[in-house]
């Protein structure tokens, strides 16, 4: 299956990019079935870190009232339970040809409320 779009790559994410020499590889916002393969895998549900059906499903449209972060390579959405990873540059094959583009990369549950306090995250307006 062909990695698809979920959207526009929203505007405080391209405004934080631009401000700080970041390369978003594309103005969309991809999903791949590799990906999502890779953040319900068995190793993650053994350890309770899955995100529900529904908080993948709903991510194209809930993403605009999540909080939004950076640590230097990624860029973070997290409701305060769960959190979802973008890369902004990500390389990948789609129809035999090698591209990049800005693609989601995996989720994991239970996040700690914390973990966004310190300094390897900046939080983007």
């Amino acid at each position: 299956m062909q990695p698809f779009s979920i959207g526009k790559v929203e505007e405080r994410m391209m405004q934080f990019a631009q401000a700080n020499a970041i390369t978003l590889a594309s103005d969309e916002l991809y999903m791949s079935a590799k990906q999502l393969q890779h953040c319900l895998r068995a190793s993650k549900a053994t350890k309770g870190l899955v995100v529900t059906d529904a908080d993948l499903i709903g991510l194209p449209q809930n993403r605009f009232q999540m909080d939004l972060y950076y640590d230097g390579e990624c860029f973070i959405y997290t409701d305060g339970q769960s959190k979802f990873i973008i890369h902004p540059n990500y390389q990948m094959k789609v129809s035999r040809e090698v591209v990049k583009l800005v693609n989601f990369i995996t989720a994991t549950r239970r996040t700690d409320k914390k973990e966004f306090n310190g300094k390897r995250y900046i939080k983007v307006q």
